[in-house]
């Protein structure tokens, strides 16, 4: 893990308390709605996920951190 990623990730655990967000709260943290982020779900592109068996859809916040820090990269 790269020190922006760790720096993110520990920011995040520290707000959320927990180590993946639903996508209500990934939503929230995101400011991406629902709707957006289970279309890019659907076409494969937007942070890495977890589907558990029964739908639900949580996203790491190992995972969130290293999007974080590669949208950055990428647009700067």
């Amino acid at each position: 893990m790269q020190i922006e990623e760790k720096i993110i990730f520990e920011t995040l655990y520290a707000k959320h308390n927990k180590m993946a967000l639903c996508k209500k709260e990934m939503s929230a943290e995101t400011g991406v709605s629902i709707s957006t982020l289970d279309r890019l779900r659907k076409a494969g592109l937007g942070c890495p996920y977890i589907k558990e068996k029964n739908g639900d859809v949580f996203y790491p916040l190992t995972e969130l951190a290293k999007y974080y820090v590669n949208a950055v990269i990428q647009t700067a």
